[in-house]
């Protein structure tokens, strides 16, 4: 046992596993527990006695350690210092606290072994140093803030950018600093982060030190404590306004890129449709000019045949004149249909019902090589349409789907269906700019043969193009004239090698197919003297429509123009049962030469007579009482029966 409080604290001392030393005031040692002797590499006899000076410590250690004892025994003030000392175990870092004994007996030391600590304080040091480095050379701006904005870091380059020191920039908010159209852009950007999601990439401007707008570009990453709590933010910034004008000028060079790509697909629809329009024109002033021909030709034909005995053999004869004007006829109804301005007699059709009933004609056409597949699809709704024109449409793509498959086998699929078109994909389509968006009543015809390329399908609706040695070249003209003038509008796909299709879309009806009325048998005819005026300028149909009529017991005035027709009815306005009336006529057009006629006898009966389709020809005429309408060319038959129907018998 301790015999006095003074062993007592040697015992304690002892025990303890830190070193503690006791100096007199003269620096020599009066006390060293064991784990001081450990640290020194001495025993206690062999220091106990000796001053710091003497005990082999390095020089600068000792003088150290004697400095600052001769402090504290002058002052009586406690004193703490860290010092590096050389322990038997090697250099080690202690932290040593003297403290005055009372009455000047000397000073009390303890150290502590603070090696591992002060390592990592001086690699913190000297991490925080590499960072500042690293940060004060990059050429990117950095900051750092607190989550209410507050700036707690700025390097050089964030203080060049906005011209300013960095006490002006610590402790003061962000949000000045940047573009005020952009700052609650940014805020609420920044508010998405979380500690699963603690970067977030921002593009935003700001006005530099020399008074320029800068885009900016910065990558800022949160900091967050345990518990998920935004400590801080870090914005490291580079500044992107070069890259942004190469952007806008690359969208605006985009941009007028297809502004171009459009106005010139613009012009070549405004070209191809100049093109059709005249074409069109050529083509209908042709036809027009064959039906007054062909007119004379079916017509004196059937006069002679009325002329002539039932079994006379020169009857055959005229029967095959009238058959070969007819064929020319049926050319001249091609022209005009390519025009957009063929005969129609319209009314719903069912195009299933239509193709179904053509199956068997189109099995003459297809060769042999060729299968033909149907994909019809149940319920369509109606068109209207002309159900003889859309027979043609149907034939001549599936014939040109079987040539296009020789000399090879392949399979030709004609398919229906019903599409809602937007203006986006009536856009797309050729012609079709007048087209309103809607339902649309599809016929598609695809075929596995040879394909066309881009200069072929530019040209595959000109009239009189084929690519077949012994083609018109009218086929597909033809089709898209009949195509136009019901109002709808043909897409082409095609792939050199692996084939072509044909999707004609038509206008959808929201009413169901009527049954067509039979048309009434001709009734007897018998002029009984009635006076009527034929206005045409073409002499061979005058005649020809004069001779019909005086056939049958009509008084018949002639006229060669509108003028000329005019003139004539006005000699005896009551006089003329009927008159005859040509569309087109040099002077005075049949529209102006009704016009005139009526001004002289309201009640005057006009039957119009015109090559162009009857929807054209009347389409003038509309409440203004016209009898009737008669197609050029006609025959004898025909003639009689309107003029009858007309005048009554």
């Amino acid at each position: 046992m301790p015999d006095s409080p003074n062993d007592t604290f040697r015992a304690i001392f002892d025990l303890l596993p830190t070193p503690v030393v006791g100096f007199d005031r003269d620096g020599r040692h009066t006390f060293v527990n064991p784990a001081g002797c450990r640290m020194v590499g001495r025993p206690l006899d062999q220091l106990l006695g000796l001053k710091v000076t003497e005990v082999g410590l390095p020089q600068e250690v000792a003088a150290e350690i004697s400095a600052n004892l001769e402090r504290v025994c002058t002052s009586g003030e406690p004193l703490a210092h860290t010092l590096r000392f050389p322990a038997a175990i090697g250099p080690v870092t202690l932290l040593v606290n003297l403290t005055a004994l009372p009455e000047g007996a000397g000073v009390l030391a303890t150290a502590t072994n603070i090696t591992a600590q002060s390592h990592a304080e001086i690699a913190l040091r000297e991490s925080e140093e590499r960072y500042r480095k690293v940060v004060e050379d990059q050429t990117e701006v950095v900051c750092r803030f607190r989550p209410d904005g507050t700036i707690t870091f700025v390097n050089d380059v964030y203080c060049r950018m906005f011209g300013k020191r960095v006490e002006e920039l610590i402790g003061h908010s962000w949000q000045p600093l940047v573009h005020p159209d952009d700052r609650a852009h940014i805020e609420s950007e920044l508010a998405t982060m979380a500690p699963t999601k603690p970067v977030v990439r921002i593009e935003n401007r700001l006005t530099d030190g020399a008074g320029r707008m800068r885009w900016m570009e910065f990558v800022n990453r949160g900091f967050y404590v345990p518990s998920g709590e935004l400590v801080e933010v870090q914005a490291v910034g580079r500044d992107v306004t070069d890259r942004r004008a190469a952007e806008d000028a690359r969208r605006e060079l985009e941009a007028d890129l297809r502004a171009r790509e459009q106005q010139q697909k613009y012009d070549r629809q405004l070209l191809q449709s100049q093109k059709l329009e005249s074409l069109g024109v050529l083509a209908g002033g042709i036809a027009h000019d064959f039906n007054n021909l062909l007119t004379a030709m079916l017509g004196y034909a059937s006069l002679s045949r009325m002329r002539l005995p039932p079994n006379d053999p020169i009857s055959e004869d005229l029967k095959r004149i009238e058959s070969a004007a007819q064929r020319a006829a049926e050319l001249c109804q091609q022209m005009l249909a390519y025009a957009g301005r063929g005969q129609f007699v319209v009314h719903p059709v069912d195009l299933n019902v239509l193709t179904q009933e053509m199956s068997q004609l189109l099995a003459t056409a297809l060769s042999k090589r060729a299968v033909l597949k149907y994909n019809l699809t149940i319920g369509l709704p109606s068109v209207q349409a002309d159900p003889t024109q859309l027979r043609q449409i149907v034939m001549n793509l599936i014939t040109n789907a079987s040539d296009a498959i020789e000399p090879r086998s392949g399979v030709i699929t004609l398919t229906t269906g019903l599409i809602d078109a937007d203006a986006r994909y009536l856009s797309e389509i050729q012609a079709a700019a007048e087209l309103a968006p809607g339902r649309y009543v599809y016929l598609e015809v695809s075929d596995t043969g040879s394909g066309m390329t881009e200069d072929v399908q530019s040209k595959i609706f000109d009239p009189f193009f084929t690519t077949k040695f012994t083609g018109r070249g009218l086929g597909l003209a033809a089709v898209q004239g009949i195509v136009r003038a019901h109002r709808g509008a043909i897409k082409v796909y095609s792939q050199v090698g692996k084939g072509t299709t044909f999707k004609v879309l038509l206008p959808a009806l929201d009413r169901p197919s009527e049954t067509s009325v039979p048309v009434p048998a001709v009734p007897t005819m018998a002029g009984r003297g009635r006076r009527v005026l034929v206005v045409d300028d073409e002499e061979d149909v005058q005649v020809f429509t004069r001779k019909i009529l005086e056939l049958v017991g009509f008084v018949v005035t002639v006229a060669r123009d509108g003028r000329a027709g005019v003139e004539a009815f006005a000699v005896e306005p009551g006089e003329f049962a009927l008159v005859l009336l040509d569309l087109t006529m040099p002077r005075l057009g049949g529209a102006e030469a009704y016009r005139e006629m009526r001004r002289l006898r309201g009640d005057v009966r006009v039957v119009l007579t015109s090559g162009f389709a009857a929807q054209e020809a009347t389409s003038g005429f509309e409440g203004k009482g016209l009898a009737g309408f008669l197609r050029k060319p006609f025959r004898a038959d025909e003639l009689l029966k309107i003029v009858i129907d007309t005048v009554g018998p």
